[in-house]
């Protein structure tokens, strides 16, 4: 898996390749945690477009992480993730949005 991040507009936008399984979350948690707790970056936008397959098992890992993130105040969307995976991820809807492109990221998250 690979992780590729940048920064626009107060925004990060994180976008992930490959296979997201039990071996390759702890990639995704260290830069998560580094950036929201090293950066204090608060608005996440994650690409999900080249993930070829996601762990069910590790669902709830995600879901903790993102946890995390509102807990410091933070939104995120996640756009690229199918229906399937989207059913998987039990969040609330006053923080979390699934989204169809980077354009509608920019306007859910400066909402």
């Amino acid at each position: 898996m690979n992780i590729i991040t940048e920064v626009n507009h107060g925004i990060i936008f994180v976008e992930i390749d490959g296979i997201f399984n039990n071996d390759t979350y702890n990639k995704f948690e260290k830069e998560i945690d580094y950036l929201l707790y090293k950066m204090e970056i608060n608005y996440y936008a994650f690409n999900f477009i080249n993930v070829n397959d996601i762990d069910d098992s590790i669902f709830f890992k995600i879901q903790n992480k993102l946890i995390e993130i509102f807990l410091s105040c933070g939104k995120v969307v996640m756009y690229g993730l199918s229906k399937k995976y989207q059913r998987k991820m039990k969040m609330g809807k006053d923080r979390l949005y699934y989204v169809n492109s980077l354009n509608d990221a920019y306007r859910y998250l400066y909402l």
